[in-house]
């Protein structure tokens, strides 16, 4: 009896996941997004994160986006890593598991506040700095690139048989930068007199010559010097 029950429910179940699965359609497709409808079943936050972390898995996969309220689901893709069958093969056996989420939760005694819990502090500029349309834009750009070199190193490491390395050392990039800027504000500053008077008179101005080649040199030196070594 017990097992016919279970049988009966997993039965309802998976007729459940294909009738969620069918009602999901395109609504947007181009190289590298595709974008679906959401059933309301699938809107509830639980199945949205079964859904986003079962996708976020998926090789080739490099972001991914439940807009609950509008119920849609957009996934961008390398196409030639993950195609849009294998992504939709994938995301039918994430609905499957995302069924029977939509259930209400049991309700939980409501907590009575604590002054503290009061009294909360208004936002700081950088919280809302970060908060702003632009800053999100910017960390949504940056995210979108390094997922795309996550992906990519990947795949060179795979067809290669070598890990390669996706850490961006801040000092060093910092460090660069720093000089690039004194060498640009040096050139800006004596552009005139190398115009005016160094070039037209080198040896006149031959100490100056030496001290923009050693200073050159010294810059070189230091790249090279800070370019990694692979290891074979």
């Amino acid at each position: 009896m017990i097992g016919r029950r279970t049988k009966a429910r997993d039965s309802a179940r998976q007729a459940r996941a294909k009738a969620l699965w069918q009602a999901m359609v395109v609504r947007h497709r181009s190289p590298g997004h595709v974008r679906f409808d959401l059933p309301e079943a699938l809107r509830t936050r639980e199945a949205a994160a079964v859904l986003e972390d079962g996708l976020r898995r998926i090789e080739g996969v490099y972001r991914v986006h439940v807009f609950r309220g509008a119920g849609k689901l957009s996934i961008r893709t390398m196409d030639d890593v993950c195609p849009l069958p294998v992504l939709a093969k994938a995301l039918a056996a994430l609905v499957a598991d995302a069924v029977d989420m939509d259930a209400a939760p049991p309700p939980v005694a409501p907590s009575v506040p604590m002054a503290a819990d009061r009294r909360e502090a208004p936002p700081g500029w950088l919280e809302r700095l970060k908060a702003s349309a632009p800053a999100r834009a910017v960390r949504q750009r940056y995210d979108d690139l390094r997922a795309k070199l996550d992906v990519v190193s990947k795949i060179v490491a795979i067809k290669t048989g070598r890990p390669v390395s996706t850490s961006i050392d801040v000092q060093e990039w910092t460090i660069h930068f720093l000089n690039d800027l004194v060498a640009f504000y040096l050139i800006r500053q004596h552009w005139d007199r190398i115009v005016g008077q160094w070039l037209p008179r080198p040896w006149t101005y031959r100490y100056q010559w030496m001290t923009v080649v050693y200073l050159t040199f010294l810059l070189v030196r230091y790249r090279k010097g800070a370019v990694p070594k692979v290891k074979k």
